[in-house]
């Protein structure tokens, strides 16, 4: 409803009467993850193999200003690390596995072949997956590299030959027997690696390719039904890379888009935290090894700081090494990207007595925003201030669960509700939301992956340069924006239109974020599992706030 109407808030269903969730019991929490341990298994190691040579010792992948890049000391604090001990994706996991049991052990190999590629790939050629007991309880070398999550090892096997093809998607990507290790340097020195590792270092430019990353972040899924058998039209349930693919940000052979940016640019980058070019030697072994570049800085920050907060709440369940200062500072950096991601325009002018309020949010991302996986939402939050600053109207406000309510405190998004894309708001209780909403075969909301087969909503905000003649078009295509025609490639236009405010000051206007909204947790529990109840208890614990991506003030 682009004209600001009403919007579908849901049944009462599992309501308290005073607004709260009243839903039964979950049971007994999953008890705490196996520390980490040094693994190896079939053609895979964990990180601590490359350590000792790939670490900093003040010269060797050490920047100008004596700060770590170390591959491996950057890389355990990021989400990619933690892929295979995630609560939030071992929660979902669970709850696919009870919504289909008779399809457990496909769902078991399809969610491991991404979060836990080193260990589903060494159990694979037997006929075995690693399964979410293995995962959680394990503790055989094999379940130790599986929870160590997108591992070196894994990544940096991946053969380039069908990279960036429909076959590659969806996990689709491919490690032979060979045990290459392959990196962005000519000509590199072969035998320590070899004899210390079995593996050998092989020059690829591939690693730098945004192809490379495509092969789990382009994931498409089929809905269920009850004997695991598919029903379902295949679904993207998250499209990075054809998103890219088709924007200003692309990077096609020698064809470059007008903002050519590869996944790794942003996420891996090659600067260091003062944007210069990071030149040093990549190994302290031997010790006569010359500087090289480029080196990737492997921090892989993304959008997911809040996890990354849950996780260092959550150290001694997580079993994990890493220093929960080492992981709040990886969230802080997550933060600081958040803000980056966008910016902000507001323009004001009354109209017939009427302040009028027009908000221009522009995506800088080369990608939709937000991006990857469903749960993540962004919306606008405007509010009118008196001198004094306090609020006389606002829409987009939240409670202290982080929440989205009206200026009452009622709750405006149940886990069963649609807020509708708005292009004009005259309501306290209207919020513009950029998100993707799964829908069932019946076009009913869900929260179950593969229950999915379409989508309701999907107004995240384009990328420059997006076009509906491309050929990703057909996945990346919004859904529900019609007839909102500031609605463009790289931005959204809302027009806010209110009555007179006496006294009214200001405008103020945050673009916001959550990774894991509250309705997301919520929509775990229909089916609870001790995975369930553990990520409930954390997300209880540290209530999901919003992140800030961008802001804009305006005097009236």
């Amino acid at each position: 409803d682009t004209d600001g109407g009403t919007f579908d808030a849901g049944t009462d269903a599992g309501r308290a009467p005073d607004g709260g969730i009243e839903l039964p019991p979950l049971p007994d929490p999953l008890g705490a993850l196996p520390m980490h341990e040094a693994a190896e298994h079939d053609r895979f190691q964990t990180r601590d193999s490359c350590t000792s040579c790939h670490s900093s010792d003040g010269t060797a992948l050490t920047d100008d200003d004596g700060r770590d890049v170390s591959m491996s000391t950057l890389w355990r604090a990021s989400m990619m690390s933690f892929a295979g001990r995630d609560p939030y994706f071992l929660a979902a996991f669970s709850h696919e596995i009870e919504e289909h049991p008779a399809a457990a052990e496909v769902i078991e190999a399809t969610c491991t072949r991404c979060h836990s590629p080193a260990g589903h790939e060494g159990l694979r050629p037997s006929g075995a997956h690693i399964s979410f007991e293995d995962l959680t309880t394990g503790t055989d070398p094999v379940d130790h590299v599986a929870r160590d999550g997108v591992t070196c090892t894994a990544c940096h096997q991946i053969d380039p030959a069908n990279l960036g093809t429909p076959e590659s998607f969806s996990g689709g990507w491919v490690i032979d027997d060979s045990r290459r290790i392959y990196g962005p340097h000519n000509d590199p020195f072969q035998t320590n690696m070899i004899n210390s590792t079995g593996y050998t270092p092989v020059y690829s430019m591939h690693m730098r390719d945004s192809a490379q990353c495509a092969t789990c972040h382009t994931l498409f899924t089929q809905a269920l039904d009850d004997s695991g058998a598919v029903v379902g039209p295949t679904f993207p349930e998250q499209t990075p890379f054809l998103e890219w693919r088709n924007s200003d940000y692309r990077i096609d052979g020698d064809e470059l888009g007008p903002r050519a940016a590869s996944c790794q640019s942003c996420h891996v980058p090659t600067v260091d935290e003062d944007g210069d070019p990071i030149r040093a030697p990549i190994s302290t072994r031997p010790g006569w090894l010359g500087s090289r570049s480029p080196i990737g800085r492997h921090v892989f920050v993304g959008a997911n700081a809040y996890m990354l907060d849950v996780i260092a709440d959550q150290r001694a369940w997580i079993g994990t090494p890493v220093s929960e200062a080492e992981i709040r500072d990886r969230a802080d950096l997550t933060e600081r990207n958040l803000r980056t991601a966008a910016a902000l325009e507001v323009e004001t002018h009354r109209e017939d007595g009427a302040l009028v309020i027009d908000v221009e949010v522009e995506n800088l991302t080369g990608h939709k925003l937000p991006t990857a996986y469903p749960s993540r939402r962004a919306w606008l939050q405007v509010e009118v201030l008196d001198a004094g600053g306090a609020v006389l109207w606002a829409s987009g406000r939240t409670d202290a669960s982080g929440a989205l309510v009206d200026q009452a405190g009622r709750r405006l998004d149940w886990a069963d509700a649609l807020l509708p894309h708005l292009d004009e708001i005259t309501r306290e209780d209207q919020v513009q939301v950029y998100e993707s909403v799964m829908g069932d075969a019946s076009g009913a909301p869900t929260s179950v992956l593969l229950a999915a087969t379409q989508y309701v909503k999907d107004d995240r905000l384009l990328p420059h340069g997006w076009e509906a003649d491309d050929e990703d078009a057909e996945w990346t295509a919004p859904v529900g924006v019609e007839g909102d025609d500031d609605f463009v490639a790289g931005s959204d236009e809302v027009t806010y239109r209110l009555p007179a405010l006496p006294g009214a000051a200001r405008v103020r206007v945050r673009f916001l974020y959550q990774s894991v909204p509250p309705a997301a947790v919520e929509g775990l529990r229909d089916h609870p599992t001790p995975a369930t109840a553990r990520f409930v208890d954390m997300t209880t614990t540290r209530p999901p706030a919003p992140e800030l991506l961008a802001e804009a003030e305006e005097s009236l």
